[in-house]
């Protein structure tokens, strides 16, 4: 299967990105003509979302360019590897939807997978550390969505990233934040110390244009001689040597790596119909929530009714999703089976009688993950969710590599075998209408990614909010305790709250600002199929942009 973009003659990028505007201010218009970035934007000649100014800004410049949506979403991928590295990275793992103008639609399974001599029996538990390293997934996902649906050539998408790597970008304070915070633990890896930290071992400031030349060094090797050197080339033997000796991942484990297809999963909410992945991503639990939703008549509830019936629903549905993985039956059945007219059906008449879901459990749900949404003029729509785990990962690098490795083994994901994929909460989802794209959506924040999707579907299509405020609106995560999100610092609880706790729940609210998930999402509406792209501003150094502007008539900017 190809979703190709036009054969045209494309332009030369001509790109400059080692001057990208500061991040604590990304709706700067950029210089010598480089498309505005800002949290919320507009535009009719396509849209990128990211969680960093400096990836959002290359990926538009690969759509003005004469790129399309997957070469767009591919770029700023390898440019959030550079911006973002302890969110995303070359050492992690990737999830990828694509959806033609038109369909179909496709998915890449990317995800981290457990070395071959990797003996959960023996091994020690532990949060980072080379004992936790798999095998990455990352550069093979993004090799595999190039493959099927790419217009630029390889070398054209990478070349941006290595540019940012080589002459720097300014640092954002979230990531200076984050780096600092695991700053002790990256001192313990030579790889991770000499990329991450200043000489000497501090941790870089918000504002400093922060330089990363052996990570220039791999791309521009990923550039020359494509996907395979990662895997079965030089920079593969640089890792079998270290991750040989350190941990589980052996040169065979790199070379038998493949990017697979995802199992693809559809549903329906209201007047869309929503497209995802199953395992080891959790678009289908997405999709189950959203059922259950649309057969219990939400439009008619009040605020609080409405808070308790979708922090209900999603109850059920990560009920169904730990049932579904503890079973023996394939993993086209379960999908099938999580996505079914049948089971909304039957939850939903359970939530109408007034049936209780137990409270879920409590679970590790950091803030970590990053996610690129991207549409272009055509209409081919991309959402691809990328993850190191836990902030940083494993928190080591291989020496002279300049990436970190992901997170996987170790008792993070639960007790994984040889060969398996671990699931994750990644959920990449487009939902279209009249078989059309009209939302690209997905997110970081573990299981808070399914419950910020299913409320921005429930505002979107039964309150009717604009994107804008569909993403900006309080949120709640049922889990052992109901978390609510307060609007503002003053309030009290938030609507559902209290007759979450009046039915038994045990319930706490947040201040606004307490990590609710980050969402990037973009809307694309009306006959001029105008593209409107929202940063989650929980994650303010998040950015969108198109590579040009909509103005509608009259000069008022949308």
């Amino acid at each position: 299967m190809t979703l190709r973009g036009s054969s045209r003659a494309l332009p030369a990028l001509g790109l400059v990105f080692a001057t990208a505007c500061a991040p604590a201010d990304p709706g700067v218009r950029g210089r010598d003509g480089e498309p505005p970035i800002a949290r919320v934007a507009a535009s009719a000649g396509g849209m990128v979302v990211s969680g960093s100014a400096p990836a959002t800004r290359v990926g538009a410049e690969i759509l003005a360019a004469g790129g399309n949506a997957a070469d767009a979403a591919i770029a700023t991928a390898f440019a959030l590897a550079v911006t973002e590295p302890t969110q995303s990275g070359l050492g992690g793992r990737t999830q990828a939807l694509v959806h033609g103008p038109r369909g179909p639609a496709f998915g890449v399974d990317a995800t981290t997978e457990v070395p071959g001599r990797y003996d959960p029996e023996t091994a020690t538990p532990a949060e980072d550390g080379y004992g936790t390293v798999a095998i990455p997934g990352t550069v093979a996902g993004l090799a595999r969505v190039h493959a099927e649906a790419g217009a630029l050539s390889w070398a054209q998408l990478i070349e941006p990233s290595i540019h940012l790597a080589e002459d720097g970008f300014v640092l954002s304070e979230g990531e200076a934040r984050r780096l600092a915070g695991i700053r002790e633990r990256l001192l313990l890896s030579e790889g991770a110390r000499s990329a991450f930290l200043r000489p000497g071992g501090a941790a870089h400031a918000a504002g400093d244009v922060m330089r990363q030349p052996d990570l220039a060094r791999v791309l521009r090797v990923l550039r020359d001689e494509g996907p395979e050197a990662f895997y079965r080339g030089g920079i593969a033997e640089e890792m079998a040597r270290d991750l040989e000796a350190h941990g589980w991942v052996t040169a065979e484990d790199l070379a038998a790596y493949r990017a697979e297809p995802s199992i693809l999963v559809r549903g329906s909410f209201g007047g869309l119909e929503l497209v995802g992945t199953y395992l080891p991503a959790s678009g289908a639990t997405v999709i189950e929530a959203a059922q259950i939703l649309d057969r219990v008549g939400l439009s008619g509830m009040g605020p609080d009714l409405r808070a308790l019936t979708v922090g209900r629903a999603l109850l059920m549905a990560f009920e169904d999703r730990e049932a579904a993985r503890a079973d023996a039956r394939p993993a086209a059945a379960d999908a099938a089976w999580i996505t079914s007219d049948e089971l909304a059906s039957e939850r939903a008449r359970a939530l109408s009688r007034g049936a209780a879901p137990r409270s879920g459990l409590d679970a590790l749900e950091p803030e970590h993950t990053s996610h690129i949404s991207v549409v272009d003029r055509d209409g081919m729509s991309v959402a691809m969710t990328q993850s190191l785990g836990p902030t940083g990962g494993a928190r080591v690098a291989t020496p002279g590599l300049g990436f970190l490795y992901a997170a996987t083994l170790g008792g993070y994901l639960g007790r994984v075998e040889p060969g398996e994929r671990p699931w994750s909460s990644q959920s990449p989802l487009i939902a279209l209408r009249g078989g059309r794209p009209a939302l690209v959506m997905g997110g970081g924040g573990s299981r808070r990614i399914i419950s910020a999707m299913v409320e921005t579907l429930v505002r979107v299509e039964v309150e009717g909010r604009t994107i804008e405020e569909a993403v900006a609106a309080p949120r709640l995560h049922p889990s052992a305790t109901w978390v609510f999100e307060r609007a503002t610092p003053s309030d009290t609880l938030p609507p559902g709250a209290w007759l979450a706790r009046e039915r038994g729940y045990p319930v706490r609210a947040d201040s606004a600002g307490v990590f609710f998930a980050r969402l990037n999402v973009i809307g694309i509406a009306g006959a001029e199929r105008i593209a409107t792209g929202v940063a989650d501003p929980r994650w303010p150094w998040g950015a969108a942009s198109g590579p040009r502007p909509y103005a509608p008539a009259g000069g008022r900017r949308r």
